[in-house]
């Protein structure tokens, strides 16, 4: 059966909705006792049943003016301050563990900081009042502080003030993926190449997370950020799942997580999840290629059924119209239904799925030969001591086209746009050349200024002991050359000092 059969019967999951919501805007739902196929669902009982868009990070305000609570003598608003230090401004929405707040950091104003403001996510009552919760929650946070990777929210601390309990995260600007989808691909998704920067930065961000440990356990659009700058940020690490079940671990390594409180997207959850099955990286690789599929296709592939209901009718996803057999063959294979079937991990994901250079590799001499031989245009012969000379043929608009993109790298870089904006940025401009000639020399010798430049930042970060941010830079230098030892001994230095 093909998930377009079954499209309608998505809805006949969810037949009443919150008043002033579409479908696709319920991301998150507490307590409630229908949910949608992308709703969030926590078993636990919440003490005042609510109905509320997981886009509370999409930092666009809401409206709301105060935060009420069942049993709760205080209210939380606009002018109120947590800790004396931190102003609320406005609510920029809320989701299924809290409420987001813009806040200014009076210490950060102090400071003459020229970003004051952050992220607050007040929690809600059943997060609050639950003691051990508290304490997991408080450990939770220190692992997604770890989690130092320009892919993934930043979150800075986890603090209370009086009877409430707060993340202090980082301030985004921009909408969810979830937004994007509804407002950039509802009538056949966004071309292969349009949505590979944002297929991969995610990919990495799960990946970085994997190496840790930590499964996320809800990924899902709704938890996914574009910023008006193109960054791609993953976010609700706070109730990501450990890779081995804290029930199985000591009392020191107890982590909250979603597993905890009955908590999945039915959408986006896999399989196993549904069957209680110890967390596992796959879990992850089913819900990153269902969103992949949804960018590409602007639709779910089982039309938001869940895995258990895909499996009962034997659906298989729709072909999408336009993709190479090689990112589909990547697809539906992150997309099986059985974990044992399923990509085996992230680094395999996007080596089946990133699109391969049509440059030629090293070619041999006679290949040369033949090749000067041919060329009618430009030929671009790069000598290395260590390896045979390579070659690339350039049609003069290939020319004109490497040296407006060398001029434009120049420009960034002096401008300090090193690493961002994404899409407008050195190192990505520097990565244009290589993507049309592979040796060219400009290109690769920017790439290594790229990477002193960074190196330099991150050690002056290490210096002041401002070690998760250096983490962040030695990430961005790495993004330049993977395999520079420097800064893979530094990152291996401040890892081994936070544990």
């Amino acid at each position: 059966m093909n998930a377009d059969d079954l499209a309608d019967d998505a809805t006949q999951i969810a037949p009443t909705r919150t008043i002033g919501q579409s479908s696709d805007e319920a991301d998150t739902i507490m307590h409630a006792p229908e949910q949608d196929a992308d709703e969030t669902v926590l078993a636990q009982p919440a003490k005042k049943p609510v109905t509320v868009d997981n886009d509370a990070t999409v930092l666009a305000a809401t409206g709301f003016g105060e935060i009420h609570q069942a049993g709760k003598a205080e209210v939380l608003k606009v002018g109120s301050i947590l800790n004396k230090r931190f102003v609320l401004r406005e609510v920029l929405g809320s989701g299924g563990m809290g409420t987001v707040f813009r806040a200014t950091d009076l210490r950060r104003q102090e400071a003459q900081d020229q970003q004051t403001d952050v992220a607050l996510k007040v929690l809600n009552e059943e997060f609050r009042d639950d003691p051990e919760l508290f304490i997991a929650l408080q450990r939770e946070t220190k692992k997604s502080q770890m989690l130092a990777h320009p892919n993934i929210v930043s979150v800075y601390d986890f603090d209370r003030d009086g009877r409430n309990i707060f993340m202090v995260m980082e301030i985004l600007e921009g909408k969810s993926l979830s937004q994007y989808i509804r407002e950039i691909a509802p009538q056949g998704g966004i071309p292969f190449d349009r949505a590979w920067p944002i297929i991969k930065g995610l990919a990495l961000a799960l990946g970085y997370a994997h190496k840790k440990n930590i499964v996320h356990s809800d990924f899902k659009p709704g938890n996914i950020f574009i910023t008006d700058g193109g960054e791609v940020k993953v976010l609700d690490f706070g109730i990501a799942c450990a890779a081995v079940r804290s029930d199985r671990q000591g009392h020191d390594d107890t982590v909250f997580n979603a597993r905890d409180l009955g908590a999945l997207t039915p959408a986006y959850a896999s399989l196993e999840m549904f069957e209680n099955q110890d967390p596992d990286p796959r879990d992850d690789i089913y819900a990153l290629a269902c969103v992949s599929y949804e960018l590409l296709a602007g639709r779910h592939p089982f039309g938001k059924l869940s895995a258990q209901k895909a499996l009962e009718v034997s659906l298989q996803p729709p072909a999408i119209p336009g993709l190479k057999r090689r990112q589909w063959n990547a697809l539906t294979h992150a997309l099986a239904l059985k974990r044992g079937q399923r990509t085996a991990s992230i680094s395999q994901f996007l080596d089946e799925i990133e699109p391969k250079s049509p440059w030629p590799k090293v070619l041999g001499a006679a290949a040369i030969v033949a090749l000067i031989a041919l060329a009618g245009g430009y030929v671009y012969v790069y000598q290395n001591m260590d390896a045979v000379p390579d070659v690339v043929e350039l049609t003069p608009e290939q020319q004109l086209q490497v040296k407006d993109l060398l001029e434009l790298a120049q420009i960034h870089f002096e401008v300090g746009y090193i690493t961002a904006p994404s899409g407008s940025n050195a190192l990505w401009a520097y990565r244009q050349v290589l993507s049309i000639d592979p040796y060219n020399k400009e290109a690769l010798q920017g790439l290594e200024k790229i990477a002193d430049l960074i190196e330099k930042q991150a050690n002056e970060l290490f210096e002041q002991q401002k070690f998760d941010e250096s983490l962040v830079k030695i990430e961005e230098g790495l993004e330049a050359l993977p395999k520079r030892e420097s800064l893979l001994a530094l990152k291996g230095r401040i890892l081994q000092m936070k544990r």
